[in-house]
């Protein structure tokens, strides 16, 4: 690791465990080629680090979120001192009390920043990618437009612009409040630093309910407004957050044995030199590219990351008129229903499947998607049938007179749909589908993911007996729509 960030995260190991923070002697940060800043075991040690091991302990004390804004400083747990009584806001009431808490807590990690040294956690925002590298720091939605133009037809495409929007929105109404009320340097929370705290702890932070003890929560249980959920926010966890992702990675966030911390406890043996993984849990590739900005690559073997993103219209339109987010559904490159699938069935609650969620047309789809649609489309008499399948393979096989309507109308609607999803990703398709050679690393991720994608659809098109033929003309046809569309744009 080259010299000054040697100094920083030095630094920030120091200041760390001043406050009660711990990296495993025989761990270090380093600077990784393709992982950026990790955790790894020191090349120097003297033998491997036998699971289970604990690999970082990071105390509430330091952490950074919406909490902190509340009492404008770190967090004490501490019995003899009330929670209530520390309330002392970092922005004016009217700011406190109309924003939502995750856009206060991303104001608070800015209005740190802008404090310099004088910021407790000025050891640690200094390790974070300063917000003036916006190249290095960007998520998609923040990519310049030539950039993400390129995930068009994807799950990712449609994501970002809501997060665009959402985040030009939250801005823009935090700073008026702002402004309104008169707080001091004001214009210094620009939107590009709003960007880039979205950013921030979009990629670094975790969910409290999960990194907080029980005693913990029951004291910042006690700071949140009424109305205020644990979960309506985000936690930065200086240290903690270094390890990098790995699906595969087995460990424990323990609460237990130290209440007024969380530690990472890895189940899995490491050798000198090897880089030490947390694991961020079951996220698609487009969550991690959203959220994370990489993807996971799949080998052909083992587990993997491809999976398409749907929502349900009605659904999704009803939930928006209630003030709800829509619940999003899986496709799945292969079958739900073998092992490469089995974390992401863990993360839907591992159903048991019928005979209708293994027939090949039906088993790349989300079970619960599939139920719900049973549901809205069966007659009783179906509906009854329908749960009373047993859990076995039966091919293609009829199902039974009374139910084989029901299985033409599910196969019908779910083609038409997954049809008209890769002819608009087709249609999306760089360089108009010619040989397209990325350029810059972003190209690259981005025609990854694009690859991985295509996979989930054309394995599925392929269930419902397309043939790489019918394929092939398929984007073909949907590639002279866009040459076409294009023209007409260029004559107007």
């Amino acid at each position: 690791m080259e010299s000054p960030h040697k100094e920083r995260f030095g630094r920030l190991l120091d200041w760390a465990q001043s406050n009660g923070a711990n990296l495993h002697p025989s761990l270090e940060v380093y600077q990784d080629e393709n992982t950026g800043f990790s955790l790894r075991v020191k090349p120097s040690a003297s033998g491997r680090l036998e699971a289970p091991f604990k690999a970082v302990t990071c105390p509430t004390s330091i952490t950074l979120s919406y909490l902190n804004a509340l009492v404008d400083g770190p967090i004490t747990l501490s019995p003899e001192v009330p929670a209530s009584s520390t309330q002392n806001p970092a922005f004016p009431e009217a700011f406190m009390t109309s924003l939502p808490p995750h856009v206060i807590g991303r104001f608070y990690l800015i209005q740190q920043y802008l404090k310099g040294e004088s910021s407790f956690w000025a050891p640690y925002i200094s390790t974070l990618t300063d917000p003036s590298q916006i190249n290095k720091w960007a998520l998609p939605p923040f990519w310049p437009e030539e950039e993400y133009e390129l995930l068009q037809g994807t799950n990712a495409y449609i994501a970002l612009h809501e997060i665009l929007h959402n985040v030009k929105t939250e801005y823009t109404q935090a700073r008026k409040i702002l402004k309104k009320a008169g707080f001091p340097e004001y214009r210094a929370y620009t939107q590009v630093l709003y960007n880039w705290a979205y950013c921030m702890f979009t990629s670094r932070s975790f969910r409290p309910s999960l990194i907080l003890s029980d005693s913990a929560k029951e004291h910042v249980g006690q700071l949140l407004p009424e109305g205020v959920k644990i979960d309506d926010f985000s936690i930065l966890q200086p240290v903690y957050d270094i390890g990098n992702h790995s699906p595969t990675a087995k460990y424990t966030w323990n609460l237990t044995s130290e209440p007024s911390a969380c530690e990472l406890i890895c189940q899995d043996s490491y050798g000198p030199g090897d880089q030490v993984f947390n694991n961020y849990g079951n996220k698609t590739n487009s969550e991690l590219l959203l959220g994370y900005g990489f993807i996971i690559d799949s080998s052909g073997q083992g587990k993997h990351n491809d999976y398409v993103h749907v929502r349900k219209r009605q659904q999704q339109a009803e939930t928006q008129d209630h003030g709800a987010e829509p619940q999003d559904f899986l496709i799945s490159r292969e079958s739900f229903w073998n092992p490469e699938s089995q974390s992401f069935l863990n993360r839907i609650g591992n159903p048991t499947p019928n005979s209708l969620h293994l027939q090949p047309q039906f088993n790349h789809w989300d079970p619960r998607l599939i139920n719900d649609m049973v549901a809205m489309m069966a007659s009783p008499r179906q509906l009854e049938l329908f749960n009373a399948l047993p859990p076995q393979r039966v091919g293609n096989e009829s199902l039974g007179e009374e139910l084989d309507p029901l299985v033409d109308m599910l196969k019908a609607t779910l083609a038409q749909k997954i049809e008209r999803d890769f002819v608009e990703f087709c249609y999306g398709t760089p360089n108009g589908g010619r040989e397209w050679q990325p350029k810059t690393e972003r190209q690259e991720l981005v025609k990854r993911y694009r690859d991985g994608i295509e996979k989930v659809l054309a394995n599925v098109l392929k269930e419902f007996e397309y043939t790489d033929d019918e394929l092939a003309e398929i984007k073909s046809s949907a590639l002279e729509d866009e040459d076409e569309d294009e023209e007409m744009e260029d004559r107007n």
